[in-house]
């Protein structure tokens, strides 16, 4: 069996597939070319691929995250050596050589992705370079591991990684943000390796939507802020009313925080139990560490309200929504990878 593997998901391929195929057969690569149900007017193309690359077809169009899970599939099924697997667009941009670049530096790592990584310039299209820099920020928020190039089809993964890479939801582009975070999830490695950037006419053969995948792909970061405003909203609401009753006592500013995060962070747990995360975890343990949680980032909120409040001297409501603001990210990344994190299929 050849030692490396190469997947071409293609949607609509222009003849640059052709010129791909071609360049990736001269470092000895087994190809396997999966047809994104692109339809009868582009069979003449796939027709004349080579007899020695491996042809995946289907009717409709099911999304470029189905497109790899099918090659990967197809992989785990026929080939049982140990190898290691590159992705690549089959538009042109990505270089031949860079896709044998990241290869052999996955074939030199251990339980790492390897990914190549574009640099964004002014010659870079504006859409595109919009994409990426909401992905760039976002997956650094949410994660807190850096990657300039979240969005790269270049990537090389070592075949020990396949039932994972299979298991990873998401249809379409959203797919490859989603391997990113199970990697950071799972603990595996992720390195990144310069690659040329090219885009050809200004990017207009890309079947990417900015917007509309940019929404999908940050769609369980969306519901979380969406779970996390709903909660905000009923903690300040009962926040703002028990501090206008005035008590005359002296904790009665921390009494009202605490009053108003337990039921806040009730409404919460539903919320990302059952809609945000999808949990599998075990429902009574899922609560036991997300009370650890709750009352680690009480004991972290009440403290900065206090000091904002008692110390600088900042209104109580203005300090609310301050403290609340930065306590934000820190709920994001443990509830994903402690409370609600999924099961390792």
């Amino acid at each position: 069996m050849k030692k490396h593997l190469a997947i071409i998901p293609s949607y609509k391929p222009t003849e640059t597939l052709l010129d791909v195929v071609k360049g990736l057969q001269r470092y000895d690569y087994q190809l396997i070319v999966v047809n994104d149900g692109s339809g009868p007017n582009y069979e003449q193309i796939f027709d004349r691929l080579p007899e020695e690359v491996i042809y995946l077809k289907y009717d409709l169009n099911q999304g470029k995250g189905f497109a790899l899970k099918h090659g990967f599939s197809y992989i785990a099924e026929h080939f049982k050596e140990k190898s290691t697997i590159v992705t690549l667009d089959s538009d042109g941009q990505h270089k031949v050589d860079d896709a044998y670049k990241i290869t052999l530096e996955c074939d030199n790592r251990r339980n790492t992705i390897v990914i190549g990584s574009r640099q964004f310039d002014k010659g870079t299209p504006l859409r595109s370079r919009f994409g990426n820099f909401l992905g760039r920020a976002t997956f650094s928020l949410t994660t807190h591991h850096h990657l300039y190039d979240t969005q790269t089809g270049l990537r090389a993964f070592p075949s020990t990684l396949l039932e994972l890479l299979i298991n990873t939801s998401g249809d379409r582009y959203e797919y490859e943000t989603n391997v990113l975070l199970a990697a950071v999830r799972y603990k595996i490695k992720i390195k990144e390796v310069k690659i040329a950037t090219i885009y050809i006419e200004d990017n207009s053969g890309s079947h990417y939507q900015t917007l509309r995948d940019t929404a999908r792909i940050f769609k369980e970061i969306l519901k979380f802020s969406a779970s996390s405003l709903i909660g905000f909203l009923i903690d300040f609401s009962i926040y703002s009313l028990l501090t206008l009753l005035k008590v005359d006592w002296v904790y009665w500013l921390i009494a009202s925080n605490i009053i108003a995060r337990i039921i806040s962070a009730s409404v919460n747990f539903a919320l990302n139990y059952k809609i945000v995360f999808h949990s599998e975890a075990n429902l009574g343990k899922a609560v036991v560490k997300y009370i650890v949680l709750a009352i680690f980032i009480l004991g972290c909120n009440t403290l900065l309200l206090w000091l904002l409040v008692k110390r600088a001297h900042v209104n109580e409501f203005g300090a609310k929504i301050i403290v609340e603001a930065i306590m934000f990210s820190m709920s994001w990344l443990v509830q994903r990878l402690f409370v609600f994190r999924k099961r390792k299929k």
